[in-house]
């Protein structure tokens, strides 16, 4: 597997077809390599649009940092998984509660520290489409 995923990094360009068959090797891996899945969706972004199987698409800088990720959990992962606990801990065991607001910012509790904060100006434009797809 590791030799698969080190012939594509060192590769500018794949067919349609060969970024899915490793998307695919890469999904199938992530039943034991959990965390992985996080690195799987700006290479799955790359096949957006490719009709074709013979398509050749560039890969990107982020999608060649994402295999590179992935060349580290195929060298070094164990099968335990370092990201996910069995246990999923609430807000209230972990006293962490968060709230942001669009036209104001954002702010945090953790037990008896806070901190909050204004959205930098430049997020306006940002801001005002996301809030509406909760409208």
């Amino acid at each position: 597997m590791s030799y698969v995923a080190t012939y594509f990094y060192k590769r500018r360009k794949v067919t349609l077809r060969e970024l899915q068959s490793l998307l695919g090797l890469l999904n199938f891996t992530c039943s034991v390599i959990v965390p992985g899945r996080a690195f799987l969706r700006r290479m799955i972004d790359l096949t957006k649009g490719a009709k074709r199987p013979y398509h050749r698409i560039r890969l990107s800088k982020e999608a060649k940092s994402d295999m590179a990720t992935w060349l580290t959990f195929l060298d070094k992962v164990n099968g335990i998984t370092f990201f996910l606990d069995d246990k999923w801990e609430t807000s209230s065991s972990l006293e962490l509660f968060t709230d942001a607001a669009g036209s104001k910012g954002y702010g945090a509790i953790f037990g008896k520290h806070w901190f909050c904060g204004a959205w930098p100006a430049s997020w306006t434009s940002l801001i005002l489409p996301f809030q509406n797809c909760f409208r």
